[in-house]
C-alpha cells in the first residue's frame, strides 16, 4: 500500500504544525519556581474528517497513525542515543478549525524528545529528528501549516 498515505492526505486536507514541547519541573520546595525545558518538538498532523465518517474509531484514522507510525520507527531507528520520536493519537477528540468555518478536524501527534534528563533542553538531534520527520511527511503530501516552531 505505498501510496494509501498519499491518497489519505489527499482525501483529507491533512496539513502539519510544528510547537515547541515543553517539560516543567519543580524544585519541590515550597517558594521554588517552577524551571520550563523545551525538551523537544511536537508535529501536530490534523486532516478534516468526511460526512461518510463519523465515527470517531474510522478506518482512516488508524490507517494515518499506522503509517506515521512506520515513518517514526524508521527515523527512531536512526536518531542518536537519547532521542525519542513517538506518534500520539487522540481517536475520540475532534478539533475545530477557527480558519475555515470550524470544520471538525482528526489529530495524530509525532512527538520528538530526549531521555537526557528533565533539566536537559532539546539539542541538534531532535532538530535533526524534526527535519527528517518533516521531510519524510512532505513526501508523503502532508503539507507546512504553521512551521514557525511555536
Amino acid at each position: 500500500m505505498p501510496d494509501a498515505i498519499r491518497e489519505l492526505t489527499e482525501k483529507h486536507h491533512a496539513y502539519y504544525e510544528v510547537w515547541p514541547y515543553y517539560i516543567v519541573t519543580d524544585e519541590g520546595s515550597p517558594g521554588a519556581s517552577a524551571h520550563r525545558v523545551q525538551a523537544g518538538f511536537d508535529v501536530d498532523i490534523y486532516g478534516a474528517r468526511t460526512d461518510e465518517e463519523m465515527p470517531l474509531h474510522s478506518a482512516a484514522y488508524e490507517l494515518g497513525y499506522s503509517e506515521l507510525q512506520k515513518i517514526a520507527t524508521e527515523i527512531s531507528r536512526h536518531a542518536e542515543d537519547f532521542c525519542s520520536v513517538e506518534v500520539v493519537s487522540f481517536p475520540s477528540t475532534i478539533f475545530l478549525d477557527t480558519k475555515n468555518d470550524l470544520r471538525s478536524r482528526a489529530l495524530l501527534r509525532i512527538r520528538i524528545s530526549h531521555w537526557r534528563g528533565l533539566n536537559q533542553p532539546a539539542a541538534a538531534t531532535e532538530e535533526r529528528a524534526l527535519h527528517e520527520i518533516e521531510r519524510e511527511i512532505q513526501a508523503h503530501g502532508i503539507r507546512p501549516g504553521n512551521t514557525g516552531r511555536g
